[in-house]
């Protein structure tokens, strides 16, 4: 706490220290005379930006350029811009005009004011006339620290709301100790998450609606909860579930802060999905570990008399424990050196379940570790799983609420808001949705069941029309991405759709593939929001997958033939001629000659040069082609081999 300089008032500024009494007379004295409290403020790196100083103070102020001499701005390589004072240097910025006491505050917290800046008095000059007002000069062995971080606008402003929220949150809880506010802050799931994107869509979040956002998330009680007789058996598993995830969640956030620019993607991408992927490769890398802490502080079970924040707390504790920066490192170099861009962003929706595809219609108790995931609400398991867009798919819609239900979980990536329906997509990069595939199903082991691929589909024309399918190029994307195998009896079948697992609609009809909507906003349209198109038939298997050939397939195919939906039919229509191919198909696979896997090769190529606009394929596309073509021709002479024609 300190006075505050212009108004004589005791408020906190950040400082390590307080203003010397000559020090706080100089800049009382420098403004008293000229509009009471108010100031002007030189600026001259991301202030500069209207729209950046309209984020920050909720309001637009007058500005002009302006020119500040024997002052040198410095701008080191991906760090932050600064000002040192330098005999003969000039420094051109922005001069913000008539700033209140309250808009000089905000600004002093963005700017880490006392730490990483001092805000000085300083004499500028405007179309030549000298004017005297305040600017940010650099704290050198502060700034130091932060040299070599590629940190933009937005993260230095998520950083400060998130400043905020803490400050605000220590208000609630004022006797708590900090990891105990973690514990809380991990607790309200993604409603930190939402205040900080509403403010980016320019939604001013007043202390009341925070208060009332984090009001809205208090934890279950425990006791309550293990009240519910049939609930017990499950209850360790649900508990552990709940840790795991708690632990997960404490690793991303570490990862977005000390690693903001390998985790930044563009905004129409969910925010969180390059660090999602990186806190699995983490987690997994260090799960023996993990797993022992887990055990060692009884946090795979229930515990009488512990509480849910108990739980929290322990499990942020945890994760400090476990987390080096230099290992975490070392994973990032590794994602960075094997990623690339395409045209298209993707998403997955991933299904696990111990019953498989009984899960939607299982009887109670059937399921012996989470009887079909039932009681997930009851242990607040949305909230923990947010970042995954973690739900129970009952294979009907989603309520708001604690009704339960029994059914599959599952992970819908890029689905944030689970209730409102509203995603976004991960990011474009096959191999990291391949391996982010891999990685989730090692770091959930629960027997993984089905696997949804989208594709965010963009050009002049729309790329899903009435076009009907080749059937033998449809019997060519299950031998690649299906499951093809014999059956306990022997016999050759492509088991999700003999098995009836994407008969999932009311109307019992095949749902192999569907037109979707992205909607990123509740105040979308179906005319703004994206066009995508999810495949639906994919196995999700237990081990080590390589998903990249069967994802470049799907976007080469739907780029070249614009083909249709292979849904629900129109109301009192019956089946396309292609779900009732694959029917039969799957019912006893037969292999398709090397004529219709060429032009079948010849269809992708057509499809991702397409996509991507060019003439031909790059090294590393045609190297995805070929791979698609050894593992089409493997799996096409495994059913001639086993198939009913052999």
């Amino acid at each position: 706490m300190t006075e505050h300089a212009l108004t004589g008032k005791v408020v906190s500024t950040g400082r390590h220290r307080p203003y010397t009494e000559e020090e706080a007379e100089e800049i009382r004295d420098a403004f008293r005379n000229v509009r009471g409290d108010r100031v002007d403020l030189f600026v001259y790196g991301t202030l500069m930006s209207d729209a950046h100083v309209k984020l920050l103070l909720n309001h637009s102020l007058e500005s002009e350029e302006a020119v500040l001499h024997n002052y040198m701005r410095v701008v080191p390589p991906g760090a932050f811009f600064f000002t040192v004072k330098q005999f003969g240097a000039v420094t051109n910025g922005r001069l913000l005009k008539d700033l209140s006491p309250e808009d000089l505050e905000k600004i002093d917290s963005f700017e880490d004011e006392g730490n990483l800046y001092f805000r000085k008095v300083v004499v500028c000059r405007v179309q030549g006339q000298r004017r005297r007002c305040m600017t940010y000069v650099g704290n050198i062995p502060a700034l130091q620290k932060a040299f070599g971080k590629d940190i933009l606008f937005e993260d230095r402003y998520s950083l400060y709301l998130e400043k905020k929220i803490d400050q605000l949150l220590e208000t609630i809880e004022p006797d708590r100790q900090e990891i105990t506010r973690r514990g809380f802050r991990e607790l309200m799931g993604s409603a930190v998450d939402s205040l900080i994107d509403s403010q980016f869509d320019g939604n001013y979040i007043c202390n009341y609606i925070m208060v009332q956002a984090f009001k809205d998330a208090r934890p279950p009680v425990l006791d309550e909860v293990l009240a519910i007789e049939s609930l017990r058996p499950y209850a360790d598993n649900y508990m552990k579930f709940a840790c795991k995830h708690i632990v997960f969640n404490q690793l991303v956030d570490k990862i977005r802060h000390d690693f903001p620019n390998a985790v930044r993607l563009s905004q129409k991408y969910f925010r969180h999905g390059l660090a999602v992927l990186l806190a699995f490769l983490y987690y997994n890398s260090h799960a023996e570990r993990i797993n022992f802490l887990l055990r060692e502080k009884k946090l795979d079970r229930v515990v009488p008399g512990r509480l849910y924040i108990d739980y929290a707390v322990l499990c942020v504790a945890l994760a400090d424990d476990v987390y080096c920066k230099e290992d975490m490192a070392h994973i990032c170099e590794e994602v960075a050196s094997n990623w690339y861009s395409t045209p298209t962003p993707l998403g997955a929706e991933l299904e696990f379940s111990y019953l498989g595809v009984r899960a939607v219609n299982s009887e109670p108790g059937e399921d012996p570790y989470f009887d079909s995931f039932y009681y997930f609400n009851d242990f607040d398991l949305q909230r923990r799983t947010w970042r995954m867009g973690g739900h129970v798919d009952a294979h009907r819609d989603i309520y708001a609420g604690n009704e339960r239900s029994r059914g599959f979980f599952e992970y819908a990536f890029g689905r944030f808001n689970i209730v409102g329906d509203l995603s976004r997509p991960l990011f474009d990069c096959p191999w990291g949705m391949s391996k982010l595939i891999n990685e989730a199903v090692k770091f959930l082991d629960i027997p993984p069941h089905s696997l949804h691929i989208s594709m965010e589909l963009s050009g002049k024309q729309s790329q899903i029309t009435a076009e009907p399918h080749d059937p033998d190029f449809l019997a060519c994307l299950l031998m690649l991405g299906g499951d093809v195998r014999k059956d306990e009896d022997g016999i050759l079948r492509e088991k999700r759709i003999f098995n009836k697992e994407l008969d999932t609609n009311m109307r019992d009809s095949l749902n192999f593939s569907s037109r979707k909507y992205h909607y990123s906003r509740e105040d979308q349209t179906q005319e703004d929001a994206s066009e995508v198109m999810e495949y639906k038939f994919l196995r999700l298997h237990k081990e080590e997958t390589d998903y990249t050939g069967i994802i470049m397939a799907l976007k080469g195919y739907q780029f070249a033939t614009h083909a249709r939906p292979l849904s629900i039919p129109a109301q009192n229509g019956t089946e396309l001629p292609e779900q009732l191919f694959m029917r039969k198909w799957a019912s006893a696979p037969k292999p398709v000659s090397e004529k219709v896997i060429g032009e079948f090769l010849e269809t992708v190529e057509k499809g991702l040069c397409e996509e991507t606009g060019c003439l031909q394929l790059d090294e590393r596309r045609r190297g995805f082609l070929e791979e698609i073509e050894r593992k089409l021709k493997k799996v096409n002479s495994f059913v001639a081999e086993n198939g009913s024609e052999k």
